[in-house]
């Protein structure tokens, strides 16, 4: 019992002592869409791939450029001999030497080089192909850029709106305990004055313990809800968010259904990631055709040389060197006759490639109509469920007064008042509901189309 009596009090200043939750981080619609696009890892991934393909093109363009080299040369030999010619000898050829009779000579030669060497392709139709797939490829980084801010723009609008719904149905839920706490009071006191049945005072607590288990469901939504939109925000784990703007329509979509179908078609970035793959797969196409057709190279070199020659004979030595330049031009002509079938299958990768690409732009297109069509009209529709919400709040609300009072009178069975307190429950969910499906459903017009 002593152990105990002094651990509690460690273990709850142990527990003061631990470092809490941060406080949650209260931001607007505005500064988690620009604190999120900022921080955004998706969208951090796609830029370095846009940089991996200007490189790309920075290497295709290095085609057209000629190659300069600096190369050198150095040599030495000895050659010992005992006949006076001396054929093939490295880096000076036949050698004649008089040796008057017998005897050996032996002879050293030193030499080296340095030049320059400059090749350049003259005619290649391979690379012209090649550099447009790499521009195609860049051009098609670019636009997965500016699609993958509209996703993540959407991708954080949707979570935000997701915690507005969820933090707007937890006083939903807690209005309806107050009431059904109420109702409890009402259903003991009629009970106690014996002009109520005990089965009202059941009813009343089930109603409570229902409505605990709502707020319960509401809060863990929440909870998840707002962790989701962390997680988009790049937020450390211990640091919690919540919604700073109140749930409230936005402004009306303002483009009929015709022109929100114009704009999806003609400025969306996806659109354009797959016409661009679909030129890059044209492309290669001809750059395998181009592999089979004349190249024409061109080498221009020159340099200076220098050469060491020491003889030894048995009557003396003697040395000679010197230096001298040269200076030359190559022109090469190649004709491919036979490649084992590379260049015709590389072709016909490329052409099944860009056919892909050609039907996935079809099914793109179709998709992108559907979504179009259905963010539309779920939007026109929100905004009479929107205000047929209202309506049913106002009026439910009027119902759960009087049927209280009814019921409290005793000219009307608690089944009324447990009706007309679900219709107000029910009533408030759906308008909270419909005025995140507006918001959503203009925020996935603004995703399709571009607009704002």
């Amino acid at each position: 019992m002593l152990r105990r009596r002094f651990l509690i009090p460690l273990l709850l200043a142990a527990g003061a002592c631990l470092p809490g939750r941060a406080e949650p981080l209260s931001l607007s619609l505005d500064q988690a869409l620009a604190r999120g696009v900022a921080s955004s890892l998706t969208l951090q991934q796609v830029e370095a791939q846009k940089q991996g393909t200007a490189a790309g093109v920075g290497l295709s363009r290095s085609l057209f450029l000629p190659k300069l080299d600096l190369v050198g040369l150095g040599t030495w030999a000895q050659v010992g001999s005992s006949i006076g010619f001396i054929s093939n000898l490295s880096t000076i050829g036949d050698l004649n030497i008089d040796l008057r009779g017998d005897g050996d000579a032996v002879i050293q030669n030193s030499f080296g080089n340095l030049g320059l060497a400059l090749t350049y392709a003259v005619l290649d139709f391979e690379r012209s192909p090649l550099l447009a797939a790499a521009k195609s490829l860049d051009q098609a980084a670019e636009a997965r850029v500016l699609e993958q801010r509209r996703q993540t723009r959407f991708a954080i609008t949707n979570a935000y709106l997701n915690l507005q719904l969820a933090e707007a149905l937890i006083p939903v839920w807690q209005r309806s305990i107050d009431l059904s706490q109420a109702l409890l009071k009402d259903a003991e006191a009629l009970r106690d004055a014996g002009l109520g049945a005990r089965i009202d005072v059941f009813r009343a607590r089930a109603l409570i313990a229902g409505d605990q288990s709502g707020l319960s469901a509401a809060r863990s939504t929440r909870v998840i809800a707002a962790s989701a939109l962390a997680r988009l925000l790049d937020l450390p784990a211990d640091q919690g968010v919540e919604a700073g703007d109140s749930l409230r329509a936005s402004t009306p979509w303002p483009l009929d259904l015709q022109a929100s179908l114009d704009a999806a078609s003609r400025n969306r970035p996806a659109l354009e990631v797959i016409r661009q793959a679909q030129a890059a797969a044209e492309a290669k196409v001809r750059a395998a055709r181009g592999a089979m057709l004349p190249q024409v190279g061109l080498l221009l070199g020159a340099g200076i040389n220098g050469d060491v020659l020491q003889v030894s004979i048995p009557n003396g030595s003697s040395t000679a060197s010197g230096s001298f330049y040269d200076f030359g031009v190559l022109l090469t002509l190649r004709q491919p006759l036979f490649d084992g079938g590379l260049s015709a299958q590389s072709a016909a990768l490329a052409s099944s490639q860009a056919e892909e690409q050609a039907l996935l732009l079809k099914q793109r297109e179709q998709m992108v109509i559907l979504a179009v069509e259905s963010f539309w009209h779920t939007h026109r529709s929100a905004s009479d469920r929107m205000k047929a919400g209202r309506e049913a709040v106002a009026a439910s609300a009027e119902a759960v007064r009087d049927a209280q009072l009814r019921y409290r009178a005793g000219i009307a069975p608690i089944t009324e008042l447990l009706l007309t307190q679900r219709d107000l429950q029910a009533a408030r969910i759906a308008e909270a509901t419909a005025i995140q499906q507006w918001n959503l459903s203009r925020a996935g017009l603004e995703l399709e189309t571009g607009q704002r």
